[in-house]
Protein backbone atom coordinates (compact mmCIF):
# COMPACT_ATOMS: atom_id res chain seq x y z
CA UNK A 1 0.00 0.00 0.00
CA UNK A 2 1.44 3.37 -1.10
CA UNK A 3 0.63 6.43 0.96
CA UNK A 4 1.44 10.04 0.03
CA UNK A 5 4.28 11.39 2.16
CA UNK A 6 2.42 14.62 2.92
CA UNK A 7 -0.35 12.68 4.73
CA UNK A 8 2.23 10.94 6.90
CA UNK A 9 3.87 14.28 7.67
CA UNK A 10 0.49 15.78 8.65
CA UNK A 11 -0.08 12.82 10.99
CA UNK A 12 3.31 13.33 12.65
CA UNK A 13 2.56 17.04 13.13
CA UNK A 14 -0.80 16.17 14.71
CA UNK A 15 -2.75 17.85 11.90
CA UNK A 16 -4.30 14.77 10.22
CA UNK A 17 -8.07 14.45 10.13
CA UNK A 18 -9.92 11.24 11.01
CA UNK A 19 -9.75 9.77 7.49
CA UNK A 20 -6.06 10.59 7.13
CA UNK A 21 -5.35 9.07 10.53
CA UNK A 22 -7.13 5.89 9.47
CA UNK A 23 -5.05 5.72 6.28
CA UNK A 24 -1.81 6.08 8.25
CA UNK A 25 -2.90 3.36 10.67
CA UNK A 26 -3.82 1.01 7.83
CA UNK A 27 -0.48 1.68 6.13
CA UNK A 28 1.57 1.26 9.29
CA UNK A 29 -0.06 -2.06 10.29
CA UNK A 30 -0.42 -3.50 6.79
CA UNK A 31 1.75 -6.41 5.68
CA UNK A 32 3.51 -4.05 3.27
CA UNK A 33 4.62 -1.95 6.21
CA UNK A 34 6.44 -4.97 7.63
CA UNK A 35 8.47 -5.38 4.40
CA UNK A 36 11.82 -3.82 3.68
CA UNK A 37 11.33 -0.04 3.24
CA UNK A 38 11.68 1.32 -0.27
CA UNK A 39 14.14 3.98 0.87
CA UNK A 40 15.66 5.53 3.98
CA UNK A 41 13.10 8.34 4.06
CA UNK A 42 10.19 5.89 4.27
CA UNK A 43 12.03 3.90 6.95
CA UNK A 44 12.54 7.07 8.98
CA UNK A 45 8.86 7.98 8.72
CA UNK A 46 7.82 4.53 9.90
CA UNK A 47 10.17 4.82 12.83
CA UNK A 48 8.72 8.22 13.79
CA UNK A 49 5.17 6.87 13.57
CA UNK A 50 6.12 3.95 15.81
CA UNK A 51 7.64 6.32 18.37
CA UNK A 52 4.57 8.54 18.34
CA UNK A 53 2.26 5.58 18.86
CA UNK A 54 4.38 4.31 21.73
CA UNK A 55 4.45 7.73 23.39
CA UNK A 56 0.67 7.97 23.21
CA UNK A 57 0.26 4.46 24.60
CA UNK A 58 2.66 5.17 27.45
CA UNK A 59 0.78 8.36 28.29
CA UNK A 60 -2.49 6.42 28.19
CA UNK A 61 -1.12 3.73 30.50
CA UNK A 62 0.04 6.36 33.02
CA UNK A 63 -3.36 8.02 32.95
CA UNK A 64 -5.10 4.66 33.33
CA UNK A 65 -3.07 3.65 36.36
CA UNK A 66 -3.73 6.98 38.06
CA UNK A 67 -7.45 6.71 37.32
CA UNK A 68 -7.53 3.15 38.71
CA UNK A 69 -5.79 4.27 41.86
CA UNK A 70 -8.28 7.10 42.32
CA UNK A 71 -11.51 5.40 41.35
CA UNK A 72 -10.72 1.69 40.75
CA UNK A 73 -13.83 1.35 38.65
CA UNK A 74 -13.13 3.01 35.33
CA UNK A 75 -10.52 2.76 32.63
CA UNK A 76 -9.74 5.88 30.65
CA UNK A 77 -11.07 5.84 27.11
CA UNK A 78 -8.15 6.26 24.77
CA UNK A 79 -8.03 8.11 21.49
CA UNK A 80 -7.81 6.10 18.28
CA UNK A 81 -4.64 5.88 16.17
CA UNK A 82 -3.19 2.44 16.72
CA UNK A 83 -3.85 -1.16 17.48
CA UNK A 84 -0.58 -2.30 18.94
CA UNK A 85 0.33 -4.60 21.84
CA UNK A 86 3.67 -3.60 23.41
CA UNK A 87 4.06 -6.64 25.64
CA UNK A 88 2.69 -5.33 28.96
CA UNK A 89 -0.78 -5.59 30.41
CA UNK A 90 -3.40 -6.32 27.75
CA UNK A 91 -5.07 -4.76 24.76
CA UNK A 92 -8.57 -4.58 23.46
CA UNK A 93 -9.41 -3.40 19.96
CA UNK A 94 -12.79 -2.59 18.50
CA UNK A 95 -14.07 -2.04 14.99
CA UNK A 96 -17.54 -0.72 14.47
CA UNK A 97 -18.86 0.07 10.99
CA UNK A 98 -15.28 0.60 9.68
CA UNK A 99 -14.45 3.23 12.28
CA UNK A 100 -10.84 3.78 13.30
CA UNK A 101 -9.74 1.09 15.80
CA UNK A 102 -9.66 2.09 19.45
CA UNK A 103 -7.37 0.67 22.06
CA UNK A 104 -7.67 0.20 25.81
CA UNK A 105 -4.72 -0.99 27.84
CA UNK A 106 -4.25 -1.88 31.51
CA UNK A 107 -1.03 -2.61 33.36
CA UNK A 108 -2.49 -3.52 36.75
CA UNK A 109 -3.76 -7.08 37.44
CA UNK A 110 -6.42 -7.96 39.98
CA UNK A 111 -7.68 -11.17 41.52
CA UNK A 112 -9.59 -13.45 39.16
CA UNK A 113 -13.00 -14.96 39.86
CA UNK A 114 -12.32 -18.23 38.06
CA UNK A 115 -9.87 -20.83 39.36
CA UNK A 116 -9.31 -24.58 39.77
CA UNK A 117 -12.66 -25.97 40.87
CA UNK A 118 -14.30 -29.33 40.11
CA UNK A 119 -16.39 -32.11 41.61
CA UNK A 120 -15.54 -35.77 41.09
CA UNK A 121 -18.51 -38.17 41.09
CA UNK A 122 -17.53 -41.79 41.81
CA UNK A 123 -19.43 -44.84 40.59
CA UNK A 124 -21.18 -45.21 43.96
CA UNK A 125 -22.51 -41.65 43.73
CA UNK A 126 -20.04 -40.16 46.20
CA UNK A 127 -19.20 -36.55 45.33
CA UNK A 128 -15.73 -35.20 46.07
CA UNK A 129 -15.01 -31.46 45.94
CA UNK A 130 -11.52 -31.56 44.44
CA UNK A 131 -10.66 -27.94 45.17
CA UNK A 132 -11.06 -28.57 48.92
CA UNK A 133 -9.43 -32.03 48.88
CA UNK A 134 -5.84 -32.37 50.07
CA UNK A 135 -3.17 -33.45 47.59
CA UNK A 136 -2.52 -37.18 47.54
CA UNK A 137 -4.58 -40.40 47.14
CA UNK A 138 -8.37 -39.97 46.93
CA UNK A 139 -9.81 -43.42 46.23
CA UNK A 140 -9.10 -46.74 44.48
CA UNK A 141 -11.32 -48.96 42.34
CA UNK A 142 -10.98 -51.60 39.63
CA UNK A 143 -7.19 -51.66 39.83
CA UNK A 144 -6.88 -47.86 39.57
CA UNK A 145 -5.88 -45.35 42.22
CA UNK A 146 -7.24 -41.82 42.00
CA UNK A 147 -4.63 -39.24 42.98
CA UNK A 148 -4.65 -35.47 43.27
CA UNK A 149 -0.99 -34.67 42.49
CA UNK A 150 -1.46 -30.90 42.87
CA UNK A 151 -4.10 -28.21 42.80
CA UNK A 152 -6.08 -28.25 39.56
CA UNK A 153 -5.17 -31.82 38.58
CA UNK A 154 -6.45 -35.34 39.19
CA UNK A 155 -5.02 -38.57 37.78
CA UNK A 156 -5.85 -42.28 37.55
CA UNK A 157 -2.81 -44.49 38.19
CA UNK A 158 -2.79 -48.31 37.75
CA UNK A 159 -2.09 -50.34 40.88
CA UNK A 160 -0.28 -53.67 40.98
CA UNK A 161 -3.55 -55.52 41.56
CA UNK A 162 -5.64 -55.40 38.39
CA UNK A 163 -9.37 -55.76 38.84
CA UNK A 164 -11.02 -58.76 37.22
CA UNK A 165 -14.51 -57.33 37.62
CA UNK A 166 -16.47 -57.45 34.34
CA UNK A 167 -18.66 -54.57 35.47
CA UNK A 168 -18.04 -51.27 33.69
CA UNK A 169 -17.50 -48.52 36.28
CA UNK A 170 -17.90 -44.86 35.34
CA UNK A 171 -16.69 -41.70 37.04
CA UNK A 172 -17.64 -38.12 36.15
CA UNK A 173 -15.74 -34.88 36.69
CA UNK A 174 -17.74 -31.64 36.62
CA UNK A 175 -16.46 -28.07 36.55
CA UNK A 176 -18.85 -25.29 37.64
CA UNK A 177 -19.05 -21.83 36.17
CA UNK A 178 -15.83 -19.97 37.06
CA UNK A 179 -13.92 -23.26 37.39
CA UNK A 180 -11.62 -25.42 35.30
CA UNK A 181 -9.64 -28.62 35.89
CA UNK A 182 -7.39 -31.20 34.22
CA UNK A 183 -7.52 -34.98 34.46
CA UNK A 184 -5.30 -37.85 33.37
CA UNK A 185 -7.39 -40.89 32.47
CA UNK A 186 -6.43 -44.52 33.04
CA UNK A 187 -4.88 -44.87 29.55
CA UNK A 188 -2.69 -41.77 29.98
CA UNK A 189 -4.96 -39.48 27.98
CA UNK A 190 -4.96 -35.93 29.37
CA UNK A 191 -8.07 -33.77 29.34
CA UNK A 192 -8.47 -30.11 30.33
CA UNK A 193 -12.05 -29.01 31.10
CA UNK A 194 -13.19 -25.43 30.70
CA UNK A 195 -15.81 -23.82 32.95
CA UNK A 196 -19.34 -25.30 33.07
CA UNK A 197 -18.24 -28.62 31.56
CA UNK A 198 -18.24 -32.32 32.44
CA UNK A 199 -16.53 -35.55 31.38
CA UNK A 200 -17.85 -39.07 31.99
CA UNK A 201 -15.38 -41.95 31.49
CA UNK A 202 -14.87 -45.65 32.34
CA UNK A 203 -12.44 -46.76 35.05
CA UNK A 204 -10.40 -48.30 33.58
CA UNK A 205 -10.79 -48.49 29.80
CA UNK A 206 -11.30 -52.02 28.51
CA UNK A 207 -12.16 -53.80 25.28
CA UNK A 208 -11.63 -52.63 21.71
CA UNK A 209 -12.91 -49.07 22.16
CA UNK A 210 -12.20 -46.13 24.45
CA UNK A 211 -15.19 -43.80 24.72
CA UNK A 212 -15.87 -40.78 26.94
CA UNK A 213 -18.77 -38.32 27.11
CA UNK A 214 -18.14 -34.57 27.04
CA UNK A 215 -20.47 -31.71 27.86
CA UNK A 216 -19.21 -28.13 27.49
CA UNK A 217 -15.62 -27.67 26.36
CA UNK A 218 -12.50 -29.77 26.68
CA UNK A 219 -8.99 -30.03 25.27
CA UNK A 220 -7.69 -33.58 24.71
CA UNK A 221 -4.22 -35.05 24.38
CA UNK A 222 -5.07 -38.64 23.53
CA UNK A 223 -2.56 -41.35 24.38
CA UNK A 224 -1.99 -44.18 21.90
CA UNK A 225 -3.27 -47.55 23.11
CA UNK A 226 -2.65 -50.94 21.48
CA UNK A 227 -4.69 -54.13 21.66
CA UNK A 228 -3.18 -57.55 22.37
CA UNK A 229 -3.22 -58.11 18.61
CA UNK A 230 -1.15 -54.97 18.03
CA UNK A 231 -3.96 -52.79 16.69
CA UNK A 232 -4.64 -49.20 17.68
CA UNK A 233 -7.58 -48.87 20.05
CA UNK A 234 -9.75 -45.97 18.84
CA UNK A 235 -10.70 -43.13 21.20
CA UNK A 236 -14.15 -41.58 20.80
CA UNK A 237 -15.54 -38.42 22.37
CA UNK A 238 -19.34 -38.37 22.47
CA UNK A 239 -20.51 -34.76 22.70
CA UNK A 240 -23.65 -34.56 24.82
CA UNK A 241 -26.10 -31.90 25.98
CA UNK A 242 -24.98 -29.53 23.24
CA UNK A 243 -28.45 -28.47 22.13
CA UNK A 244 -28.77 -31.26 19.54
CA UNK A 245 -31.19 -34.22 19.53
CA UNK A 246 -28.31 -36.71 19.22
CA UNK A 247 -24.65 -36.97 20.24
CA UNK A 248 -21.87 -35.79 17.93
CA UNK A 249 -18.87 -38.13 17.79
CA UNK A 250 -15.18 -37.29 17.53
CA UNK A 251 -13.15 -40.37 16.53
CA UNK A 252 -9.39 -40.34 17.08
CA UNK A 253 -6.36 -42.63 17.41
CA UNK A 254 -3.69 -40.44 19.02
CA UNK A 255 -3.95 -36.68 18.76
CA UNK A 256 -4.40 -33.25 20.36
CA UNK A 257 -7.63 -31.36 19.79
CA UNK A 258 -10.21 -29.06 21.37
CA UNK A 259 -13.98 -29.52 21.38
CA UNK A 260 -16.26 -26.56 22.18
CA UNK A 261 -19.82 -27.81 22.57
CA UNK A 262 -21.78 -25.51 24.86
CA UNK A 263 -25.56 -25.73 24.45
CA UNK A 264 -25.92 -21.93 24.12
CA UNK A 265 -23.51 -21.67 21.17
CA UNK A 266 -24.63 -21.89 17.54
CA UNK A 267 -22.14 -24.57 16.54
CA UNK A 268 -19.94 -27.34 17.91
CA UNK A 269 -16.33 -26.55 17.03
CA UNK A 270 -13.59 -29.20 16.89
CA UNK A 271 -10.08 -27.79 16.37
CA UNK A 272 -7.19 -30.14 15.62
CA UNK A 273 -3.66 -29.38 16.84
CA UNK A 274 -1.94 -32.58 15.74
CA UNK A 275 -2.85 -36.09 14.59
CA UNK A 276 -6.09 -36.93 12.82
CA UNK A 277 -9.75 -36.91 13.83
CA UNK A 278 -13.12 -37.51 12.25
CA UNK A 279 -16.21 -35.70 13.49
CA UNK A 280 -19.54 -37.40 12.79
CA UNK A 281 -23.22 -36.60 13.30
CA UNK A 282 -26.32 -38.33 11.88
CA UNK A 283 -24.60 -39.70 8.79
CA UNK A 284 -22.53 -36.57 8.11
CA UNK A 285 -18.81 -36.48 8.83
CA UNK A 286 -15.70 -34.34 8.42
CA UNK A 287 -12.08 -35.54 8.39
CA UNK A 288 -9.59 -33.12 9.90
CA UNK A 289 -5.85 -32.75 9.51
CA UNK A 290 -3.72 -30.54 11.81
CA UNK A 291 -4.66 -26.86 11.72
CA UNK A 292 -8.24 -27.44 10.56
CA UNK A 293 -11.53 -26.96 12.38
CA UNK A 294 -14.94 -28.50 11.83
CA UNK A 295 -18.08 -26.61 12.83
CA UNK A 296 -21.33 -28.51 13.20
CA UNK A 297 -23.94 -25.84 12.61
CA UNK A 298 -27.01 -26.46 14.77
CA UNK A 299 -29.37 -24.87 12.25
CA UNK A 300 -28.28 -26.96 9.25
CA UNK A 301 -26.85 -29.99 11.12
CA UNK A 302 -24.04 -30.00 8.56
CA UNK A 303 -20.26 -29.71 8.97
CA UNK A 304 -18.19 -26.80 7.75
CA UNK A 305 -14.40 -27.27 7.62
CA UNK A 306 -12.09 -24.26 7.74
CA UNK A 307 -8.63 -23.19 8.86
CA UNK A 308 -8.54 -23.20 12.67
CA UNK A 309 -7.52 -20.20 14.75
CA UNK A 310 -5.72 -22.36 17.31
CA UNK A 311 -4.67 -19.41 19.45
CA UNK A 312 -8.30 -18.46 19.87
CA UNK A 313 -9.55 -22.04 20.28
CA UNK A 314 -6.99 -22.84 23.00
CA UNK A 315 -6.97 -19.43 24.68
CA UNK A 316 -9.04 -20.64 27.66
CA UNK A 317 -6.55 -23.47 28.32
CA UNK A 318 -3.71 -20.95 28.22
CA UNK A 319 -5.42 -18.61 30.68
CA UNK A 320 -6.62 -16.04 28.15
CA UNK A 321 -9.67 -14.57 26.52
CA UNK A 322 -8.94 -14.14 22.80
CA UNK A 323 -11.50 -12.65 20.42
CA UNK A 324 -11.30 -11.98 16.70
CA UNK A 325 -14.14 -9.75 15.49
CA UNK A 326 -16.53 -11.53 17.85
CA UNK A 327 -19.98 -10.12 18.50
CA UNK A 328 -20.61 -8.75 21.98
CA UNK A 329 -23.14 -11.48 22.80
CA UNK A 330 -20.59 -14.18 21.99
CA UNK A 331 -18.08 -12.45 24.25
CA UNK A 332 -20.59 -12.17 27.06
CA UNK A 333 -21.39 -15.88 26.83
CA UNK A 334 -17.75 -16.58 27.66
CA UNK A 335 -17.88 -13.98 30.42
CA UNK A 336 -20.91 -15.63 32.06
CA UNK A 337 -19.18 -19.01 32.18
CA UNK A 338 -15.92 -17.78 33.63
CA UNK A 339 -17.25 -15.19 36.08
CA UNK A 340 -20.53 -16.97 36.90
CA UNK A 341 -22.80 -14.00 36.20
CA UNK A 342 -26.03 -13.40 34.28
CA UNK A 343 -26.44 -10.95 31.40
CA UNK A 344 -29.34 -9.00 29.93
CA UNK A 345 -29.34 -6.60 26.97
CA UNK A 346 -31.00 -3.22 26.55
CA UNK A 347 -31.42 -2.05 23.00
CA UNK A 348 -29.74 -3.43 19.89
CA UNK A 349 -26.09 -4.39 20.41
CA UNK A 350 -25.80 -6.75 17.42
CA UNK A 351 -23.59 -4.30 15.51
CA UNK A 352 -20.74 -4.41 18.07
CA UNK A 353 -17.78 -6.62 17.15
CA UNK A 354 -14.57 -6.69 19.20
CA UNK A 355 -11.10 -8.15 18.81
CA UNK A 356 -8.48 -8.55 21.49
CA UNK A 357 -6.68 -10.67 24.04
CA UNK A 358 -6.28 -10.39 27.79
CA UNK A 359 -5.74 -12.54 30.86
CA UNK A 360 -8.53 -14.48 32.55
CA UNK A 361 -6.85 -13.52 35.82
CA UNK A 362 -8.40 -10.05 35.68
CA UNK A 363 -11.54 -9.60 37.75
CA UNK A 364 -14.86 -8.91 36.11
CA UNK A 365 -14.98 -5.18 36.93
CA UNK A 366 -11.66 -4.67 35.19
CA UNK A 367 -12.82 -6.57 32.14
CA UNK A 368 -15.99 -4.49 31.88
CA UNK A 369 -13.92 -1.31 32.24
CA UNK A 370 -11.78 -2.42 29.31
CA UNK A 371 -14.77 -3.19 27.11
CA UNK A 372 -16.42 0.08 28.05
CA UNK A 373 -13.24 2.01 27.21
CA UNK A 374 -13.83 1.21 23.54
CA UNK A 375 -16.64 3.77 23.59
CA UNK A 376 -19.20 1.46 21.98
CA UNK A 377 -20.74 -0.41 24.89
CA UNK A 378 -21.91 0.34 28.43
CA UNK A 379 -22.26 -2.02 31.41
CA UNK A 380 -24.13 -1.83 34.67
CA UNK A 381 -23.02 -4.40 37.23
CA UNK A 382 -25.41 -5.12 40.10
CA UNK A 383 -24.45 -8.12 42.17
CA UNK A 384 -24.03 -11.01 39.73
CA UNK A 385 -26.09 -9.39 36.99
CA UNK A 386 -24.69 -7.38 34.07
CA UNK A 387 -26.88 -5.11 31.94
CA UNK A 388 -25.39 -4.41 28.51
CA UNK A 389 -26.34 -1.43 26.34
CA UNK A 390 -24.82 0.76 23.63
CA UNK A 391 -23.01 3.96 24.55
Amino acid sequence: MDLPIHIIEKYLRGEANEEETRLVNDWFYSSDAGAEPANEAVAALREEIGKKIQRRLNQSIDLTIRRQQERRTRVLQFAAAAAMLLGIGLYFLVQRNRQTPLIAKVAEKRTATGNSKATLILANGKAIALDSTADGPIDSKNGMQIIKPEDGKVAYVPTQQVSSSPTVVYNTIITPKSGQYSITLSDGTKVWLNAASSLRYPVPFSGSLREVELSGEGYFEVATAMSAQGNNIPFIVSVRNAGLPNDMKVKVLGTKFNVMAYSDEGAIETSLVEGKVETAYSGNNALLSPGLQSSLEKTTLGFKVSRADLQRALAWKNGEFRFSRMDIKGIMRQVTRWYDVSVEYQGNVDHIYLSGVFSRQNDIRQMLDILEATGTVHFQLAGNKITVSTK
